[in-house]
């Protein structure tokens, strides 16, 4: 009897087993068919296929976007990047989508993204870098890209006040040179770009040929000269891969190039060639951290790109013992201007590691639980627009216009009022990031009390006037004036374009007040609102005779006497002899309906006092 059920359990087992086994492979087909029904396009990158260096859980997304301007785009990045840092993020990415700016600006980030305790940088392309967004992107450890992009042309130009380029003195441009070409020396040096390519990118007249050492697949840009140690033919001039950007610095659209398959986001290329990787071919790597230009032009720069210097060249010492080990691969550019790179070519050129397009890719790029945005703030919004040329220059004209207004006519206040919000906009800015000092502001408010005294209280003394004309337009034009390096002396390039262009803003405002002030002046009884803002005292007989009679000051002599028909506060309307003319007190405020007396008339001004045989009549305030 139990052996018998042995028997009968023992099949039941084998007939669940088969039973078992049928249902494991008929779920593992299913499995197959669902994975191959996946649609090709999204495919999500396993945490094991990512580099252990380039995994993250929490990463931080900055963006730089429009020009980097003065200070605002510096601080706000800064303090952004603090922001992740003390969030703890393992992975930081910079996006980039502009045409370039400051330069002192550009070093600034460069310098807080290198010293950054996020080691993790990354720069996204998407989809322009152009000048310094090129110089930021190349500080980050590796860069990925939308497709299109664009990156280069990071030529040194300046711009005068008329938004012009202008042209460099050769000793200035190589002042401004310096700097940009140590950074990017230092960049390719730390992150494996090709130190001679990143070079033509800063500068002209940068001519190279890509070769490729066929023992270790290694590909290293060469000048003319390692053109001549390695191969005995002249090198080919013909269709350089690089077009180069036109001579003057803008950022130039440029056709676009056959190159490899752009990589899809899970970091597979489609039988991309190898790019240029970094570390010694065949002769060994530079035992110091001299600069080795990659022109002869620039040669003249050798020892200001040296001196700052941390890391060894990685470029190997070509010597003639290495011809026949290296293979020409193409012409990249001729140094007819900087270089600018498309998307193929950053793929083609090392530059770019993987095609990003969304948040999801890049989040999958690298294995990542949390992407984060950080965004710069409202307040730094508008700080950015309230710095803006044009808006500066309006405000400017409100200015003077509501000053004018309140000088000529007290006791509106709205004026005055309209006038004070109008300085702090001006001026609040410029301190937040540094355009303006203590004295510009100073200076500005002792030349509004100097125009006041010269108005109420000294009248036609014109010292008063003058001074503080001079302090108020000096104050305003300091606000233009950077306090950063380039900007920092008077008879440096960067100071006497910022004063320039502070003079050309505000004389073109003051002519634009001035034009407003005088149509104010005559109109401003018959200005909607504007008029209801003034009291007014005359009676209906008074602005009968004001209708009627709208003669000038012309036949008005000094001692003639008359009758206040409008409040002198201190312009206003009064009848002298026979005629209505505008006066103004000459001293204090008088009511409507007061005696007075002329004591100064010109063609340009007719003054009044109380008439001394009459005072009783009039009501001095």
């Amino acid at each position: 009897m139990l052996n018998g059920t042995s028997r009968t359990n023992s099949r039941h087992n084998r007939t669940t087993r088969h039973l078992v086994a049928a249902i494991a492979l008929l779920l593992s087909m299913l499995s197959i068919h669902l994975t191959h029904a996946q649609p090709a396009s999204t495919p999500e990158v396993s945490p094991t296929a990512i580099p252990a260096s380039r995994q993250a859980k929490n990463v931080a997304i900055i963006t730089i976007k429009g020009e980097i301007r003065s200070g605002i785009t510096a601080e706000s990045f800064k303090r952004r990047l603090a922001e992740a840092e003390a969030s703890g993020a393992d992975a930081l990415v910079v996006e980039l989508d502009t045409p370039g700016g400051e330069v002192g600006t550009v070093l600034e980030i460069c310098d807080a993204i290198k010293a950054s305790s996020i080691p993790n940088t990354v720069a996204w392309v998407r989809p322009n870098a152009y000048s310094g967004g090129a110089i930021i992107a190349l500080a980050c450890r590796t860069m990925v890209a939308t497709d299109p992009a664009t990156l280069g042309d990071a030529l040194p130009i300046a711009i005068n006040a008329l938004g012009m380029l202008n042209q460099l003195p050769e000793h200035e441009r190589q002042k401004i040179l310096s700097p940009l070409m140590a950074e990017v020396v230092d960049s390719a040096r730390r992150n494996g770009y090709d130190e001679y390519l990143v070079q033509g990118i800063v500068s002209r007249g940068v001519e190279l040929w890509l070769v490729e050492d066929t023992q270790t697949g290694a590909r290293f840009c060469i000048d003319r000269a390692e053109y001549a140690i390695l191969f005995d033919n002249t090198p080919p001039t013909s269709r350089p891969r690089l077009v180069s950007a036109q001579a003057t610095g803008n950022p130039q659209k440029m056709p676009s190039f056959p190159g490899p398959t752009p990589q899809s986001p899970t970091g597979t290329p489609d039988a991309a060639p190898s790019a240029p990787q970094p570390g010694p071919a065949s002769g060994l790597a530079s035992p110091d951290t001299s600069y080795r230009p990659a022109s002869p032009s620039l040669a003249s720069i050798a020892k200001e790109v040296s001196n700052p210097q941390t890391l060894g060249s990685q470029r190997p010492l070509f010597s003639e013992s290495d011809r026949g080990r290296y293979t020409l691969i193409e012409y990249v550019s001729d140094g007819a201007g900087p270089v600018v790179m498309k998307h193929s070519d950053l793929v083609h050129l090392g530059f770019v590691d993987q095609t990003i397009k969304t948040d999801s890719q890049l989040k999958a790029y690298f294995g990542a639980t949390n992407v984060e945005r950080l965004n710069a703030t409202w307040s730094e919004g508008i700080v950015f627009w309230m710095t803006n040329p044009f808006v500066r220059g309006f405000l400017i004209v409100v200015f003077l216009v509501s000053l004018f207004i309140e000088l000529t006519h007290p006791g509106v206040a709205l004026p005055g009022a309209i006038a004070a919000v109008a300085l702090v906009c001006l001026v609040g800015p410029p301190l937040m990031i540094g355009m303006a000092n203590w004295w510009e502001v100073a200076a500005i408010i002792v030349g509004i009390g100097l125009v006041a005294i010269e108005i109420f209280v000294l009248p036609g003394f014109t010292v008063f006037g003058v001074i503080g004309l001079i302090c108020l337009f000096g104050g305003l034009v300091g606000t233009f004036v950077r306090q950063e390096p380039g900007h920092l002396f008077p008879d440096s390039p960067g100071a006497r374009d910022d004063l320039l262009y502070g003079v050309a803003t505000i004389l073109l405002s003051s002519l634009s007040a001035v034009v407003a002030m005088y149509f104010i002046g005559k109109h401003f009884g018959s200005l909607p609102i504007v008029s209801k803002l003034v009291l007014s005292n005359t009676s209906d007989t008074d602005e009968l005779i004001l209708a009627m009679d709208p003669t000038d000051g012309v036949g008005i002599r000094i001692g003639q006497t008359g009758r206040t028909l409008t409040p002198l506060r201190p312009a206003g309307r009064a009848m002298i002899g026979d005629r209505v003319v505008d006066v103004v007190s000459d001293l204090g405020f008088l009511e409507s309906g007061a005696q007075v007396r002329v004591v100064e008339a010109t063609p340009f001004r007719i003054a009044v006092a109380p008439d001394d045989a009459s005072q009783g009549e009039g009501k001095i305030v």
